[in-house]
């Protein structure tokens, strides 16, 4: 992976105003960051010493924000926010140096001048309070991308020779992403179950950036997400028991040369617990106990006109599972 010596500079101001009038909260805010950094490939030999491969990337965004509360009712609430956002890559895309058989078969190089993504957002939400310690809410969200960072395909070959290549990080343009999210935590007291909660959450989300080949969701990306489980509580024996679900949708990616589908299989997770006084703590935690597997299938060409076409170099399938995982754990606070 080379020798490289990344240096970055930090200098972050922000200021925060907050106000409330009646039923109306409101909070507004400013941040300017700034970042100088240095990426030096000490791999490289030079004459004299340091006088190539060393790359600065110096930028500064203005970040501001605002969100606003309504209290409807005592049990209601509306939400609205604004803001924007800043994703600094991390030091694998930056770093200069070639990473072989990083990513299967193919090499990851890295991208000195790769720039932070950034996004402004806009979330309008509801939240019910359902009796004193549950709540359900809703959340519809929307942002606007610029700079999205993803691993492309440069052409070059791979180091594992024919049909592999050299995949880089780069700035793949602007795109958008937006979605829903339901959330929901109670207890069960209006049947009489105090001490049983239960939880849900979902989103679903969809994007869209143009490549090479027309309009895509962002590389990767899962159209949906939720779990759902319970927690049981026996406050006389000390202890509790629970159990949470879990399953994503299908994600899709697309580069020069390879497109690459995944299914996710469900995960289900089981805890029970049980506290002896109050420092000592026993848990025991079962996961992944569906055997979950992940499925894949690549669809391979030699370039991209052969992609267009639908001229297939080559075609594969590949599955892979686990088996479950057991934890005892012992915690002890003092």
């Amino acid at each position: 992976g080379g020798s490289n010596l990344i240096t970055e500079d930090r200098l972050d101001v922000f200021g925060v105003f907050e106000g409330e009038a009646g039923p109306l909260a409101w909070e507004a805010g400013l941040r300017y960051e700034t970042t100088e950094s240095e990426i030096n490939d000490r791999t490289a030999v030079c004459a004299p010493p340091g006088s190539c491969n060393i790359s600065k990337n110096d930028y500064g965004f203005l970040l501001p924000s605002a969100s606003v509360k309504f209290d409807l009712t005592e049990a209601d609430r509306l939400t609205f926010g604004v803001a924007r956002t800043v994703r600094r890559p991390s030091f694998n895309f930056v770093n200069p140096a070639l990473l072989e058989a990083e990513l299967g078969d193919n090499d990851l190089v890295g991208n000195p001048n790769l720039q932070p993504e950034s996004a402004w957002g806009v979330d309008v939400g509801f939240e019910r309070r359902i009796g004193t310690q549950g709540i359900f809410g809703v959340n519809v969200f929307a942002r606007k991308v610029s700079d999205l960072i993803e691993v492309a395909n440069t052409g070059d070959e791979g180091s594992e020779g024919d049909g592999t290549f050299i995949y880089q990080a780069r700035n793949a343009g602007d795109g958008t992403v937006y979605g829903i999210e339901f959330d929901l935590s109670t207890p069960l007291t209006m049947f009489g179950l105090e001490d049983t909660g239960v939880f849900f959450n979902y989103s679903w989300l969809d994007s869209s950036v143009d490549d090479f080949a027309g309009s895509r969701r962002f590389n990767d990306q899962s159209d949906y997400v939720y779990n759902v489980g319970f927690i049981q509580d026996l406050p006389s024996f000390e202890a509790a028991f629970g159990a949470t679900y879990r399953k994503q949708g299908d994600a899709f990616g697309r580069v020069v040369a390879e497109e690459v589908g995944t299914s996710y299989g469900a995960d289900l997770e089981i805890f029970a617990e049980k506290s002896f006084g109050d420092s000592f703590t026993v848990r025991f935690v079962g996961s992944n106990l569906l055997n979950a597997s992940k499925d894949e299938f690549f669809n391979k060409f030699d370039n991209d006109e052969d992609q267009a076409d639908r001229n297939f170099d080559e075609f594969e399938l590949e599955t892979e599972d686990a088996g479950p995982v057991f934890q005892l754990i012992a915690r002890y606070a003092f």
